[in-house]
């Protein structure tokens, strides 16, 4: 059985979860279709054929009721969020759309047609509220994009949040402090209505983005704390301060908890020792 389901949300915005090999709890990634007479497919995500056709088919029903295809839109290059976009480029002939990092970053994998950065504006159709800009997101992934429709306040928030599972900061393309400022700046423009990677339509956008900002912020306190007894090593400090997270899964937290970390030396609160043991930075005088 697949595990697609697509709804409309807006006027011209398509929502269709299709199965990708992302990380657990969750088992699908979002593709949105924006756009009521000009096409633009966000995160083509799915690499398996039969989700594949699914994705296809809703495509073609639209290019039946009369929109073109303008193009396909990476969020960022994680492998689940790109996997069906050489597909649908030999498929429809449309070209695939990403920051220029994102496309540095899929060198060798998959070419990117053309660039989008800040500022760009997707146009779905003449409309006023159809206008979809690009906003430059890091933090995540270097070259994230969120895409943003300010009169209806529409986000396809692509891998900032998600509704189910969490998202991971992984350096050295990941940095926290820049994902924690880019949170607040999506909250900041209040959106009605929010897209996440995995996981249901947000109806309640900021909440959910002011919760994960709170999130974080806690976790950073505990890997603060983690280093007051003792100096330690990432896997200990992972330990100390993710308790509420099963041992299996450490390997993963450890990679934002190693986020943490760089933050708080960035911030002159943390020092990472030649044999890779982390310590508290001592107060300033």
């Amino acid at each position: 059985m697949l595990s697609h389901r697509s709804d409309t949300h807006a006027e011209g915005l398509e929502v269709l979860a299709l199965r990708t090999p992302t990380l657990p709890p969750a088992t699908t990634t979002n593709t949105a279709l924006v756009g009521r007479r000009q096409l633009w497919v966000v995160d083509p995500a799915t690499p398996h054929a039969a989700e594949r056709e699914t994705l296809a088919t809703a495509i073609a029903a639209r290019l039946d009721a009369g929109a073109a295809l303008a193009g396909l839109v990476l969020t960022h290059h994680h492998r689940d969020h790109v996997g069906a976009a050489a597909f649908l480029r030999e498929r429809f002939g449309a070209p695939v759309l990403a920051h220029p990092r994102t496309a540095a970053l899929l060198e060798g994998t998959l070419a990117v047609d053309r660039p989008v950065v800040e500022g760009d504006v997707l146009e779905g159709s003449a409309a006023p509220d159809d206008r979809w800009r690009v906003l430059h997101t890091p933090g995540h992934a270097s070259g994230h994009v969120v895409l943003w429709e300010p009169t209806r306040r529409l986000m396809v928030a692509g891998d900032m949040v998600a509704a189910v599972g969490t998202i991971v900061v992984e350096p050295p393309d990941g940095h926290m402090g820049t994902y924690v400022a880019q949170l607040r700046r999506l909250a900041d423009l209040a959106p009605r209505l929010l897209v996440p990677a995995h996981g249901d339509v947000v109806d309640d956008p900021v909440a959910l983005l002011e919760r994960y900002v709170a999130h974080r912020l806690m976790r950073e306190r505990r890997v603060a704390e983690a280093l007051e007894a003792a100096p330690a090593e990432l896997a200990t400090v992972t330990r100390r301060s993710y308790p509420d997270v099963p041992p299996a899964l450490h390997p993963l937290a450890a990679r934002s908890a190693l986020a943490h970390l760089i933050k708080l030396a960035e911030e002159g609160r943390a020092i990472e020792g030649p044999e890779g043991a982390w310590r508290s930075a001592p107060a300033a005088p």
